[in-house]
């Protein structure tokens, strides 16, 4: 390096060093003047999962004893449903999980979280820029130039090159930056939830839609039974055997039933119409649908509440995830009192003329830091941080009301199985005395041994009781989807840290879009 060089540099770190110790004696002398953020905080405490295991009574994985195979897991998989071996259920929920406008929707709400993911975390590097112009002014013959330049026209011609870096001295930018990553895998974790909730939704569709053509099937067995027994009375009337009232009583029971099946009918329209617009299709795409219930549940009921609950259910996930984002917002909210420290640096040519622009002599350049210290500012700084303290509650408090939540409808579904699998069993014995008792009644009127009333009562019976064991059916089927969504409907996630946990730096990565089954 030559001497000239030497001495330009020597000049330029002088000029750099004088505004740095600067910067450092106005640090120490006005920081404990910052604008006081006194108390001001979060209420609430995120509780760990020790902390809510011992509260809901959450229990580890079964030990299994030695002579036997270890204790399934009753957490569902991922395509739970599957488990009913139901072609038609599979194919419409994938068709759901492929074109429905729900699941999009969610979908394009996480990638503008991960835009402003992004943008936030352009704010922690430099910003460069490239800028040149040419202004051509004429200086004024009446102004503050004298003459040879009064009344003159000369051009502004310059080309530089800026940077500018904000220190992160404070960790504000770190902490808006947690904020926006924590939003983003609420994002994420927000359109599992809808994945799950909308694979759910076309189960329950699907499976309203096989009880409500099973009924109508039941119907029509009736109907065809009531109008054997109408044609028996018409012959025992014209034999001499029974009179108009019992001719009458037996016509009446014929379109009731029919009135049934019309009922039914509407059903099934209805119930089409639901599960083709869940699935993302036109409201008629399921008419020549026919669905069955499934002969078996598809899981098994779990013996106590599982302690991975919480790592398998996407609202408590998105719930947790938006507390560590408030928590990141209280953290940037604090670091606002505090001094904004900004690097700035420029290069470039300027000349007031075209010809000299990219002469040596034509170079400029600045740089140094700038300060800024929030002293007073009408209580803004205070208003902003008791703010976020409270977003900070909220989440905590929506975090803690999910898990209960979760809790009781595990256990709802589960008690609820257990019940209808004993009513299920009385159903059957109830059905099967129904349909004797009718039996024996047909056969004493046909013998003359009894009347026409006796046996529409007994037929009454066996349509109330076949129907009470159909919505029984359908009753588990809904209740077995309901556990697998209490479950977390095969919900994955990675382990996200709690209470006590540093919320600035952590770094997270946002996951890919769940496979479509």
């Amino acid at each position: 390096m030559s001497a000239r060089a030497r001495a330009g540099a020597h000049v330029l770190a002088r000029a750099l060093a004088l505004p740095a110790i600067a910067l450092v004696l106005v640090l120490v002398l006005v920081l404990g003047a910052c604008a006081s953020n006194g108390a001001i905080g979060p209420h609430e405490h995120l509780p760990t999962d020790q902390d809510v295991a011992a509260t809901l009574h959450l229990a580890g994985p079964a030990a299994a004893p030695a002579d036997s195979t270890p204790a399934a897991n009753p957490l569902p998989p991922v395509d739970w449903w599957t488990g009913y071996r139901d072609a038609d259920l599979d194919r419409w929920i994938a068709l759901g999980l492929r074109d429905s406008a729900t699941l999009k929707l969610a979908q394009a709400r996480l990638e503008q979280a991960r835009a402003a993911l992004d943008a936030v975390h352009a704010g922690e590097l430099p910003a460069v820029g490239l800028g040149a112009q040419s202004i051509s002014q004429r200086i004024s013959g009446n102004g503050i130039y004298p003459p040879p330049l009064a009344g003159m026209i000369h051009s502004v011609n310059d080309v530089d090159l800026g940077a500018v870096l904000e220190l992160d001295l404070f960790g504000r930018l770190a902490a808006r930056t947690d904020a926006a990553r924590w939003s983003a895998q609420a994002g994420a974790a927000d359109r599992d939830l809808a994945r799950i909730r909308l694979a759910g939704a076309i189960s329950h569709a699907y499976f309203e839609l096989a009880r409500a053509q099973q009924a109508r099937r039941l119907a029509v067995d009736i109907e065809t039974s009531r109008t054997a027994v109408l044609e028996l009375v018409r012959r025992r009337v014209g034999a001499g055997l029974d009179t108009q009232v019992e001719e009458r009583l037996a016509q009446v029971t014929v379109p009731e039933i029919r009135v049934e099946i019309e009922r039914a009918g509407e059903q099934i329209a209805v119930a089409r119409h639901a599960l083709a617009v869940l699935a993302g299709q036109e409201p008629h795409a399921a008419d020549s649908l026919d669905a069955r219930l499934p002969d078996a549940n598809a899981l098994a009921l779990p013996h106590a509440l599982p302690l991975d609950l919480l790592a398998r259910r996407a609202d408590i996930a998105a719930a947790r995830r938006r507390v560590m984002a408030a928590m990141s917002g209280v953290t940037a909210a604090r670091a606002d009192f505090y001094p904004n420290v900004n690097i700035s640096a420029l290069i470039g040519l300027d000349s007031l003329t075209p010809q000299k622009l990219f002469q040596v002599n034509s170079r400029t350049w600045q740089a140094g830091p700038a300060v800024h210290l929030p002293l007073f500012d009408g209580g803004a700084l205070r208003a902003q941080l008791r703010g976020a303290s409270a977003d900070a509650d909220a989440a905590i408090d929506a975090y803690n009301s999910a898990i209960v939540v979760a809790a009781r409808e595990v256990a709802d579904a589960a008690s609820s199985i257990e019940s209808i699998e004993r009513q299920r069993s009385q159903q059957v014995l109830a059905t099967a005395n129904a349909q004797a008792a009718s039996e024996l009644a047909a056969i004493r009127y046909r013998a003359g041994l009894g009347n026409n009333l006796t046996v529409l009562t007994a037929q009454t019976s066996v349509l109330a009781q076949r129907r009470a064991e159909l919505e029984l059916h359908a009753r588990g089927a809904a209740m077995d989807v309901s556990l697998a969504l209490a479950l977390g409907g095969g919900f994955h996630e990675t382990p996200a840290p709690l209470a006590g946990t540093p919320v600035a730096g952590v770094r997270i990565t946002i996951e890919p879009a769940a496979a479509t089954p």
